[in-house]
């Protein structure tokens, strides 16, 4: 049964898993592998841990997976987060008014009031980073190491490693969580291959973080809560980090063109470019503009939309996270997301392992992890690329750019509430119990 997955074996299993990338979801799979039982090293390319980036959130049906992988994870995630409620808010930000002066019943345009059990927990990405990194032996993790490539010698041999600093490393599987810009999707992929690489999704992103002594006279009352602020071709969302002393800016505008940079997805930006892009918006947000860095990194937003991956599962290495899903943050939901995956990754590794101890059979362990990579395909894919479907098309509805809603509220607030009941209330047992099922199927052959 799924539940059985949720609680270690004693034993350690007979593989050993390398995981490519060391940001948050690369630990959470690392993370619920030792909870398990599974040896494991994490190979990331910076010589230092840190998350790039502002504020993250995650969901309560997120939380729950976390708990699932290991309560510590959840615990740590508490320690650095905000609570919110359950309700999401949008305005309309091209109102000329001033909008910390309205009236609490028609303070926002749009509400979408879900459960009460449903609580957002935003967080500082950089905190949340330090706190799983305490949760993880140090000698699990190998920094300054650059994947160049990986070498498949037979099916009995180990995955040999190949680091652009001239070292190696071997394992019985690998896992890339490498993100975005994954180089073991381009590995496992044909060269030509336009799903190898991520592609421009005609948007950029600038973020940062407002002191919010100053956010306060600003934009009020506005600033205790998650808020995104609706346009014309540009959004801005906003939101509390850092215990309430900061306040989480991230503007989004649309961009027609190319990317002018083929390896840099982030460049130099400017507070001038940013005003000019909100130049439009009423008084309310060009006033939280005005409170920008002068200087500010330009974010260019790619994702997997346009080329999809057929298979996560490549025999013995797999992808999760934004190496196999990358996705726009239009609902906030890649970093949960790859939660999902890690959860999925880690039980399926458990079931394999309890598999090859108890049956000693004359079968492989890549075949074993092939079965296991091969279930957690198949209930993760459809889910992760959906989501990446829909955050490039909320994208376009927050601003004002998506023909079918248009500037009608009833409508973003009808389309965006389907998408937040198959997203908030999904149940992670339900997924659990289909990946078991996945993976017996494929082994009941041969045991």
């Amino acid at each position: 049964m799924a539940s059985s997955l949720l609680h270690p074996h004693d034993d350690y299993a007979p593989f050993d898993v390398a995981v490519i990338g060391g940001g948050i979801v690369g630990l959470h799979v690392a993370l619920g592998l030792i909870k398990r039982g599974i040896p494991v090293t994490i190979y990331e390319q910076a010589h230092e841990l840190k998350e790039i980036g502002a504020g993250m959130g995650f969901t309560s049906n997120v939380v729950d997976c976390m708990d699932a992988i290991d309560p510590n994870v959840a615990e740590s995630l508490d320690n650095v987060a905000i609570r919110s409620g359950s309700t999401v808010r949008w305005i309309d930000g091209l109102a000329r008014e001033d909008l910390s002066s309205r009236p609490k019943e028609r303070l926002f345009d749009v509400e979408l009031c879900l459960d009460e059990k449903v609580i957002t927990r935003t967080t500082h990405r950089g905190q949340f980073l330090n706190e799983l990194i305490k949760l993880l032996p140090p000698d699990q993790i190998k920094l300054g190491k650059r994947l160049d490539t990986i070498v498949q010698s037979g099916e009995n041999e180990k995955l040999l490693l190949k680091f652009s600093d001239g070292t190696t490393a071997k394992a019985d599987t690998v896992i890339g969580c490498d993100g975005i810009k994954s180089r073991v999707r381009r590995l496992v992929l044909d060269e030509d291959d336009p799903a190898a690489v991520p592609h421009y999704a005609h948007e950029t992103a600038y973020r940062c973080l407002v002191d919010m002594d100053k956010a306060l006279p600003a934009v009020g009352d506005l600033c205790k809560g998650m808020v995104m602020y609706m346009g014309q071709g540009a959004h801005l969302m906003a939101y509390p980090v850092d215990d309430f002393k900061s306040l989480n800016v991230a503007a989004f505008i649309h961009d027609d063109g190319e990317w002018p940079e083929d390896e840099k997805h982030t460049i130099s930006g400017s507070k001038e470019d940013i005003q000019k892009a909100y130049s439009n918006f009423g008084p309310t947000v060009r006033s939280l503009v005005a409170l920008v860095p002068d200087e500010l990194n330009r974010w260019a937003m790619f994702d997997t939309f346009d080329h999809p991956l057929p298979t996560y599962a490549y025999g013995r290495i797999t992808l999760a996270g934004d190496a196999a899903h990358g996705s726009t943050p239009h609902f906030g939901a890649g970093a949960g997301m790859g939660v999902e995956d890690a959860l999925v990754l880690s039980s399926v590794l458990q079931q394999a392992a309890t598999k090859m101890r108890t049956h000693r059979v004359a079968v492989s362990k890549a075949r074993f992890l092939s079965a296991a990579f091969e279930a957690y395909d198949a209930v993760r894919r459809e889910r992760s690329q959906w989501l990446v479907r829909s955050s490039r098309r909320q994208g376009q509805k927050v601003k004002g750019l998506d023909p079918e809603i248009g500037k009608d509220f009833d409508k973003f607030k009808e389309d965006t509430g389907a998408f937040m009941e198959q997203f908030f209330y999904y149940e992670f047992r339900a997924m659990l119990q289909q990946a078991t099922d996945e993976f017996e199927r494929r082994v009941s052959g041969w045991i």
